[in-house]
């Protein structure tokens, strides 16, 4: 008796890298973003082609990192206006 996958691809470890990239980068506020946004639509691009799970673990993940971007923009903004 064999048991089929019933076709479940598995799901992107790029996706899972970019939320936990994006929930570091919000604490950060740094660089990293720029790296999580990266992760992020690469993810997104290989659960395209692939498809695999995790659209929405790699959506989250560009969100936080895109707002760690403007965090970050906003916090040099202050910094260098003071």
């Amino acid at each position: 008796m064999t048991y089929s996958s019933g076709g479940y691809q598995g799901s992107s470890g790029k996706a899972t890298a970019a939320l936990v990239l994006g929930i570091v980068s919000l604490v950060l506020c740094g660089i990293l973003s720029i790296l999580t946004v990266i992760v992020g639509h690469s993810a997104i691009a290989e659960i395209d082609r692939e498809g695999l799970e995790g659209r929405g673990l790699a959506t989250a993940g560009l969100v936080l990192g895109y707002v760690a971007m403007v965090l970050w923009g906003i916090g040099l903004l202050i910094y260098a206006s003071s």
